[in-house]
């Protein structure tokens, strides 16, 4: 557990409480760890998510809601509008999946390769031409 608070910025504070068995700070470990959860988006913010093959990139950029801050004791994301919605369970499968990027369309499928070559990544399901 001790090994847990390394990365965190009160970390050492932290291992101390727990190695001296003292009540540990909830509200600061919270903070804390809303901090260190929402690293990766920090890194993906303001990269473009058609030259960065990262897909923490491209959800953040085309899909993610604003963050609250870290202080906020409120929970760090709102429930989804189509979540709420009575979908059956083929659409709302189909909806998170294109969110998180776990479809099969060649847009997706041609990042798999790594290739340089960005006609492999041409959306194959409508006319448009995008790369993803």
């Amino acid at each position: 557990m001790k090994d847990a608070f390394g990365d965190l910025q009160n970390g050492t504070v932290y291992r101390s409480d727990l190695l001296h068995c003292r009540k540990l700070n909830i509200s600061n470990l919270r903070i804390d760890l809303r901090f260190r959860h929402q690293a990766v988006w920090r890194e993906a913010h303001g990269q473009d998510p058609c030259s960065c093959l990262k897909t923490s990139v491209a959800y953040h950029n085309w899909f993610a809601l604003p963050e609250r801050p870290v202080s906020d004791a409120r929970a760090p994301f709102v429930l989804l509008e189509y979540l709420k919605m009575a979908l059956s369970k083929n659409v709302m499968r189909n909806v998170a999946q294109f969110r998180i990027r776990g479809h099969r369309l060649k847009c997706e499928t041609g990042l798999y390769g790594r290739s340089p070559d960005r006609s492999a990544r041409v959306c194959n399901s409508c006319e448009n031409g995008e790369y993803s």
